[in-house]
């Protein structure tokens, strides 16, 4: 799976969830991982791998309170993700950002299918607002293979922990 570098700006607003807490929510969708510092991030950007090729999450801000979150999920460039774990790993990421993920996660299918229809090399970009989180989903068809990503982020001056 090769991915572009992908850099956290520092931020001042908090998703007042931990590292544990992620990696908690995230070996319930597919089995154990393990967070390590990302290559050659100055931030301190923790990046683990998602069992059986299923993507990568990668976390910014202290362990104690997240300030931004991406998941990223290889795709079949066809609208489609490209690993059945896939689904399992994305449903225990939403749900630990809401109480009813269902319709965040047909919404994720959605752009990623109506990205897919809408072709071009350049990525696609869309967000919603939930909460005091934003929610945004990337479509990066350049990349190999083709990666949705979503990436979850306080909306505004989230609390400190």
């Amino acid at each position: 799976m090769v991915v572009a570098p992908f850099a956290f700006a520092q931020f001042s607003s908090y998703l007042s969830i931990t590292r544990s807490e992620l990696q908690s929510a995230l070996e319930k969708g597919g089995g154990p991982l393990t967070f390590a510092p990302r290559p050659g991030s100055a931030q301190g950007t923790q990046e683990a791998r998602l069992l059986e090729n299923a993507g990568f999450v990668q976390a910014g801000g202290s362990a104690g309170n997240l300030s931004i979150v991406v998941l990223w999920l290889p795709t079949d460039g066809k609208g489609k993700f490209a690993n059945a774990k896939t689904r399992s790993y994305l449903d225990a990421f939403v749900q630990l950002f809401t109480d009813d993920s269902a319709p965040l996660v047909h919404w994720i299918e959605q752009v990623l299918e109506r990205a897919v229809t809408e072709g071009g090399d350049t990525p696609s970009l869309e967000s919603q607002l939930l909460d005091e989180r934003q929610f945004k989903v990337m479509y990066t068809p350049t990349l190999s293979p083709p990666m949705l990503s979503l990436t979850v982020e306080a909306s505004g001056s989230g609390a400190s922990r």
